[in-house]
């Protein structure tokens, strides 16, 4: 059941976005956490601020099995999300 539920939302308009690199807004976002949350996937999230340099991203870990995961880097600014999460 898990791995059909993944598959499902990997292959979802908001994931094929962020792996185009495009921008989510933050309300994407939390929709996406939300169907994380449903269907009972284990994530994390860490935030990095905007700098004048870089803009404010998020990095999502999704854990797959103990030995596997996958970890995208989301821009909530336009420009190339460099993930560098504040101390």
């Amino acid at each position: 059941m898990f791995d059909t539920q993944l598959s499902a939302l990997l292959s979802g308009t908001l994931f094929r976005r962020i792996l185009n690199n495009d921008q989510l807004t933050l309300y994407e976002f939390n929709f996406l956490t939300s169907i994380l949350i449903n269907n009972n996937i284990p994530y994390d999230i860490a935030f990095a601020a905007g700098t004048r340099k870089n803009p404010a991203s998020l990095q999502l870990t999704i854990h797959i099995n103990p030995s596997a995961t996958l970890v995208f880097v989301v821009a909530l600014e336009p420009g190339s999300p460099v993930f560098s999460p504040s101390p």
